[in-house]
């Protein structure tokens, strides 16, 4: 599997929840199970079968986690100089068709929130941007149209 960039509050966030899944999800998880069996008619029974399917989703959520953190690459910065748009830097551009004002700050596909203002480096803006500096505009295709916008502002902070 390919390395998964991380920022280094990412991989504390991933940590965090694993750390929260594998102790208290999944031992309150376990005692319902234990719990309500003896009541229960076995398999059959719905509320059986709904707890089960939450631990097999929290099972797959656990292992999910350990894959990324397994692959994982934290990358604080990049080969960039600080005036250019990089992995886990903070942009601030324009929408130059409604005048907009986002701020994004770039970071691998598994952190992307873009409604939180993580952007990923995959997607087409986060593409489009890395490497430019401030005052460029980016020009890009969407099926929604053709979207301009500009570099106004470029930072480097903990994050």
């Amino acid at each position: 599997m390919a390395k998964i960039l991380l920022t280094r509050q990412g991989y504390e966030n991933i940590v965090r929840e694993l750390k929260i899944l594998c102790g208290e999800e999944r031992s309150a998880l376990l005692h319902e199970i234990l719990e309500s069996t003896p009541e229960w008619g076995g398999k059959d029974d719905p509320d059986f079968r709904r707890i089960l399917s939450r631990r097999q989703r929290l099972e797959r959520r656990v292992q999910y986690l350990q894959q990324i953190l397994a692959n994982a690459e934290v990358l604080v910065g990049g080969n960039l100089p600080p005036d250019r748009v990089r992995f886990n830097c903070r942009v601030t551009v324009s929408h130059l068709g409604n005048g907009k004002v986002q701020q994004f700050r770039l970071v691998g596909p598994v952190e992307a929130d873009a409604q939180n203002g993580r952007l990923s480096t995959a997607s087409p803006l986060g593409r489009a941007l890395m490497g430019r500096g401030p005052g460029e505009r980016v020009d890009l295709e969407t099926p929604a149209g053709r979207r301009s916008y500009q570099i106004l502002d470029i930072s480097m902070d903990e994050g």
